[in-house]
């Protein structure tokens, strides 16, 4: 259950060319790793004119690399309609699709906040598209635990329903162990992400794999094998 489905380049706010990152991941002998620069809404998002060439770059690293490399972007739910910044068309071309929230405007109070955040995914998820939630439920903080269980309960059988993994972030440490055993007790599926910007950060996933264990999560409850069979 080694994988990293959450990895940045130069492309978007990365450090990084594409091979560099994949080499890492070869390193850290992972079973796959995604290759997710962030949509174009974000002020570091991939710009419409650089998405082919990175799409080659891509497409080349799978070539030369030892293990499965997944093409994939980090798309941002942009507005409470849960619109998102990438087109279905660009979706298609790409093996994973990660939705995320990186904004939301001028929320106080947390629960607020949370709910915000629940309405937003859910319309999002719905419409289609999503592969994985990225860092679910961080915005400045971990907002979940505000959240009744009940709309927890309810997030989760809109995620089973629609078929979108919940990822371990690594860089937020998010989601907790309870909501995890939710998500599996619905039959979602799980991701593993290091949210890495550079090299070196590439399938350091240890809180992710003790976390997993914790909550007895075996091979067939992960996303991984959805997408590379």
């Amino acid at each position: 259950m080694k994988f990293d489905l959450h990895t940045h380049t130069r492309y978007s706010d990365g450090t990084s060319e594409v091979r560099e990152m994949v080499e890492a991941a070869e390193a850290m002998d992972l079973e796959a790793v995604a290759i997710t620069d962030h949509g174009p809404d974000t002020h570091v998002g991939v710009p419409p004119w650089a998405m082919e060439q990175l799409l080659k770059d891509v497409e080349d690293a799978k070539k030369e690399a030892e293990i499965p490399v997944l093409a994939g972007i980090e798309a941002n739910v942009v507005d409470g309609s849960g619109n998102v910044d990438v087109d279905k068309e660009l979706m298609k071309k790409l093996d994973v699709v990660i939705f995320s929230i990186h904004k939301m405007g001028p929320l106080i109070e947390p629960y607020e906040a949370a709910v915000e955040y629940m309405s937003r995914m859910e319309k999002a998820v719905k419409k289609g598209g999503a592969r994985i939630i990225g860092h679910p439920f961080f915005y400045h903080q971990d907002l979940l635990g505000y959240l009744k269980r009940e709309e927890q309960e309810e997030f989760a059988r809109t995620l089973a329903d629609c078929g979108v993994a919940v990822e371990l972030n690594m860089r937020y440490r998010v989601p907790g162990e309870e909501f995890l055993r939710l998500c599996m007790r619905e039959g979602v599926k799980l991701s593993i992400g290091s949210d890495a910007h550079r090299p070196s950060d590439v399938g350091r996933i240890d809180w992710a794999l003790s976390t997993l264990n914790r909550v007895g999560a075996k091979s067939e409850d992960m996303v991984l094998h959805e997408l590379i069979g």
